[in-house]
């Protein structure tokens, strides 16, 4: 009868924590890295309100890519989110890491509340791999993130492929680019200014399985590129201070 309870109470235990629906670390199929171009990113914000003014990087770092975010992702979905409410952001925990990650994993958003930008990219997304020997902490995230920009930070690898900064391309240009360095499909995404109809490369995706060694991006299906791939996308130094952009970044 001991032996019969015991049985159900496991599995009973069982079933509770892995009941549909509730994020789990560890429930992903591969990581998706993610870097934005600074002077796109900037004109994103400072054209969704006149009140908003963008913290640039450095001048030694003005014209790199910087890190959005290390996501884990299921194949076909836009997640898992959210996995654990109880692994809080420490800015403590990063001191080290901070006179880097000011550089290279920046918030253009200037004025938000100090360190949001991490502490959203750390309680979103950090605390669904921590499964993982090499992100199970707080600050093996952030590291982990800084050591994939100085492997494969995106101006370094399109250069490589004869694609510069204050040109224009076609879509299959930058994937081409990357394809030849890297040896892998990544993913493009672009903002449009409707009034100029202009397009801005925004941001460029590359994939990696758990254990950070390079595979296609194939397993994305619910990131649409909004890249036109008939259309010329500017990678700009610099973007114009004008109004009509049409947000379509997808905010993760």
């Amino acid at each position: 009868m001991l032996i019969g309870l015991s049985v159900l109470l496991a599995l009973l235990q069982l079933s509770s924590s892995s009941s549909p629906g509730k994020p789990r670390a560890g429930n992903y199929d591969f990581f998706i890295f993610t870097q934005v171009w600074p002077a796109t990113s900037c004109f994103v914000w400072e054209e969704e309100s006149p009140s908003h003014k963008c913290n640039m990087p450095p001048a030694s770092a003005m014209d790199e890519w910087s890190i959005h975010g290390l996501w884990p992702t299921l194949n076909g979905t836009m997640g898992p989110f959210n996995c654990n409410s109880t692994l809080h952001f420490d800015i403590k925990a990063l001191e080290k890491l901070r006179p880097e990650l000011e550089v290279k994993w920046i918030d253009v958003h200037k004025g938000a509340k100090p360190h949001e930008f991490w502490r959203h990219e750390w309680e979103k997304h950090g605390t669904c791999s921590v499964d993982n020997e090499a992100t199970n902490t707080e600050i093996k995230y952030f590291k982990k993130g800084l050591e994939l920009l100085d492997e494969y930070e995106m101006k370094n690898v399109l250069a490589k492929a004869n694609v510069t900064p204050n040109q224009a391309y076609l879509l299959q240009d930058f994937l081409d680019g990357v394809k030849k360095i890297l040896g892998k499909n990544a993913f493009v995404d672009c903002v449009r200014n409707k009034k100029r109809k202009e397009t801005y490369i925004s941001e460029l995706r590359i994939c990696l399985d758990k254990t950070f060694r390079l595979i296609d991006c194939n397993g994305i299906s619910d990131f649409p590129s909004n890249c036109n791939p008939k259309e010329k996308i500017i990678y700009p130094e610099s973007v114009p201070d004008v109004l009509g952009l049409l947000p379509s970044v997808i905010q993760i």
